[in-house]
């Protein structure tokens, strides 16, 4: 059997995403070790790749953290997936 954790593959809709962000910024203060994680990483990349799709600089404070808030949240998910 295939190890699942060789090459994960998760569904998350760009509002969920953006969700688990705010909610990792939060808590980043007390966990330091999600500043050098891999996931956080990537997660960070591909959100503001994202914004800046949809006319957002990620590198102004105040808009990228407008567009982060404008997420719903779902308990019904999509299944979109951004990656």
């Amino acid at each position: 059997m295939k190890d699942l954790l060789e090459n994960p593959s998760l569904e998350a809709s760009l509002d969920d995403l953006k969700v688990i962000y705010r909610v990792l910024v939060a808590h980043a203060a007390d966990h330091p070790e999600l500043a050098e994680n891999a996931f956080m990483t990537s997660l960070d990349r591909l959100l503001r790749a994202q914004a800046r799709i949809e006319g957002v600089d990620p590198s102004d404070a105040e808009s990228w953290e407008a567009w982060l808030a404008d997420a719903e949240v779902d308990d019904e998910p999509e299944g979109t997936l951004l990656n």
